[in-house]
């Protein structure tokens, strides 16, 4: 796993992780560590979050949070959706935090050339960072009877489809493509959006990842009721938070507005409906429906 850097700056609206403050995960002397994805969509979660004595921020993509949490180098963070079914002996997770979409998720998307059964017998490069929508296009693709190889890779859209027929991007690396449509290796690819692909399939949400803990560590609830206010205040504050993305990205705002307002973030009914959909064909025939539901584990707190 790469080394995810420890921001012990504040996660604070407006302002970047500041290099000289940075040390490694396993020299933090922390009590709780909390671990965030970097991502656009993330954001109103830790709006304006600050660490307190006792707590450190770490951030990475997906797949790094996905490992520290495993190994024990951090005690709470966003967890791929495919990575909790995966480790749900060893894992619980917030009963009421999600990323999640009814349709339409705008940065888990497969850009290709020719339509989406022309994708039998390619060659896809996926991206490294992420777990879930690796396996969401596995499953996809199952459902429709299409055989492809899917090769990991590094999310570099001219480079992927360079030397392979599709690619997956996910977070603001696809977000940034989708937007733009721009022609690569002089070609404008087609999009196919995951989110979107799944809904069509099920008429379910897809939830792409929760807020998780090891079951034997789990979580302060100091540390849960300051999640739980951030999210308030950032989705209180929706707009502002959308500028200050815009400006990163180099996106129009209203454009990452809509994008932040299609996201589904209390984990709802309708949401773990959709996650043990999901689960279920991941690992089909393998256990009863009813067991793997009881296996999927929430904390009460």
């Amino acid at each position: 796993m790469n080394a995810v850097a420890l921001a012990a700056s504040a996660v604070a609206p407006a302002a970047a992780a500041d290099p000289a403050d940075a040390t490694r995960l396993g020299n933090v002397p922390a009590s709780e560590v909390l671990g965030i994805v970097a991502y656009t969509n993330v954001a109103p979660l830790h709006w304006g979050l600050e660490p307190w004595p006792g707590a450190r921020f770490v951030r990475g993509v997906p797949t790094e949070l996905n490992a520290a949490l495993l190994a024990g180098d951090v005690d709470l963070t966003l967890v791929s959706s495919v990575e909790f079914v995966r480790h749900r002996h060893e894992l619980v997770a917030l009963p009421d935090f999600s990323i999640a979409t009814l349709g339409p998720v705008h940065s888990v998307t497969l850009f290709h050339h020719g339509d989406w059964r022309a994708l039998q017998g390619t060659r896809i490069a996926v991206t490294t960072h992420s777990a879930t929508s690796v396996a969401l296009l596995r499953v996809l693709l199952e459902l429709d009877g299409i055989e492809a190889e899917l090769v990991p890779a590094a999310p570099d859209l001219d480079a992927m489809l360079r030397q392979h027929d599709a690619a997956l991007l996910i977070g603001d690396d696809a977000l940034v493509e989708a937007v733009t449509a721009r022609a690569v290796n002089g070609r404008v690819p087609r999009q196919t959006d995951l989110g979107d692909a799944w809904y069509r399939a099920t008429r379910l949400p897809f939830t792409f990842a929760v807020w998780a803990a090891r079951a034997d560590r789990p979580p302060s609830r100091r540390l849960v009721e300051a999640l739980r206010a951030a999210r308030e205040r950032g989705l209180g504050h929706l707009a502002q938070v959308a500028r200050v993305e815009a400006a990163s990205l180099g996106l129009a705002e209203a454009t990452v507005l809509r994008y932040l307002a299609t996201f589904r973030y209390f984990l709802e009914p309708p949401d773990r409906d959709g996650l043990l959909a999901f689960a279920k064909r991941l690992e089909p025939g393998l256990l009863e429906p009813d067991r793997l539901e009881r296996e999927l584990r929430f904390l009460d707190i």
